[in-house]
């Protein structure tokens, strides 16, 4: 097994064809590294890098309720190609966003618990 050990994410290329990312960074002497990985693994790096972040900061400081949170600037409702689905997508001020497929009934369910008295629901574990 090759162990590059980065010290910084520096660029990210996508192949003319979508068929590839490149993820380039740099080691702590600033030699440049390139993990390239088919488009197809994003989705699944997308979903795995909020877990290995939490995880991270929980066992760097030693407290479960720590993770990271990002402050929202915007959200936008949008009709879904599937039925009886809202695409829910939310954004910060810096150009990150998230987009979900809510159903209308969740969506009610959010509006409540945002209501003034309401009881929040616990942080995910």
């Amino acid at each position: 097994m090759t162990i590059i050990n980065g010290a910084a994410l520096t660029t990210f290329e996508i192949a003319p064809d979508g068929s590839t990312v490149s993820i380039h960074v740099a080691d702590a002497e600033q030699r440049p590294a390139s993990l390239v990985l088919p488009s197809e693994c994003l989705a699944a790096l997308i979903m795995t890098l909020p877990r290995m972040m939490r995880q991270a900061l929980q066992r760097r400081y030693r407290d479960s309720s720590l993770r990271l949170v990002y402050p929202m600037d915007a959200w936008a409702l949008e009709a879904s190609t599937e039925r009886d689905k809202l695409i829910l997508t939310l954004s910060t001020a810096d150009g990150f966003d998230v987009s979900f497929a809510v159903a209308p009934t969740e969506l009610a369910r959010i509006a409540r618990v945002g209501e003034p008295g309401a009881v929040p629901t616990p942080p995910p574990h």
